[in-house]
């Protein structure tokens, strides 16, 4: 078996708030062109972990690198601009704009001319294109906030899709989505890692993990305690005793 290229990788990544070590000393690898998953109990760091990544919130420590180039600390925009889209745990739509508005202001992530040139023929055309890779393309002259969560999920999702990245970090895609949405989103990262592009998804559906991973990595206390393909994983007693204390 041929070694993984690794694409995403921290180093003694660290994160503290106040009293509390929400990443603690992380170092972990992501394969380039694969599924990666980051699995762990509530509270295990996760989030964090996302944050520190992709610029949200700066690390104490450690070190953040990207296709080998070091990333660490720079702003959202920069992170973007690397090759590196994310998604939220609670989804971030503009709930008073359109659905297709939405998505072309996801091409423009700095805050000034923030729809520019949104109207432009080749944004339109490609927007629309993601819409409709997405199945919401009827829904483009809704406002987000009439449309249902899962809906607002997979908008979300057009609008990183829109910006191009190579690497997709996922944060609870299933999190409050109907089953159908869930295997729609589910056959879409395959779909996209089909063509090329890797992910890295936070999920606590472990039957989702389980069926769409190829590389597993679980968090425990802000740290990894097991990596490894999903069947591996799931058998490990380190896993086991951090989500069933057994």
């Amino acid at each position: 078996m041929s070694t993984p290229t690794i694409g995403l990788e921290t180093t003694g990544l660290t994160k503290s708030f106040g009293g509390v070590r929400a990443v603690d000393g992380a170092s972990v690898q992501f394969h380039h062109g694969k599924v990666n998953a980051l699995i762990g109990p509530n509270g295990s760091g996760k989030t964090t972990f996302f944050n520190c990544v992709t610029g949200m919130i700066k690390p104490d420590a450690g070190q953040v690198a990207y296709a080998g180039r070091d990333i660490t600390g720079r702003s959202p925009d920069k992170i973007a601009r690397a090759g590196i889209g994310r998604s939220f745990q609670l989804c971030r739509v503009f709930p008073r704009m359109t659905v297709l508005d939405n998505v072309l202001a996801a091409k423009r992530p700095s805050r000034s001319g923030l729809l520019r040139s949104a109207h432009q023929k080749a944004d339109v055309e490609k927007a629309r294109e993601w819409l409709t890779r997405v199945g919401i393309e009827h829904l483009e002259r809704s406002e987000a906030r009439d449309i249902s969560y899962g809906q607002q999920k997979l908008l979300e999702l057009a609008g990183v899709l829109m910006a191009d990245p190579e690497t997709i970090m996922l944060d609870e895609p299933a999190g409050g989505v109907n089953p159908a949405l869930i295997d729609r989103i589910a056959d879409l990262v395959r779909s996209l890692n089909a063509e090329g592009r890797t992910f890295i998804v936070v999920e606590h559906n472990m039957d989702l993990v389980m069926s769409l991973s190829d590389h597993v990595v679980v968090f425990d206390r802000g740290r990894p305690i097991c990596e490894g393909p999903p069947s591996v994983v799931k058998e490990d007693a380190r896993v086991l005793e951090a989500y069933l204390g057994i």
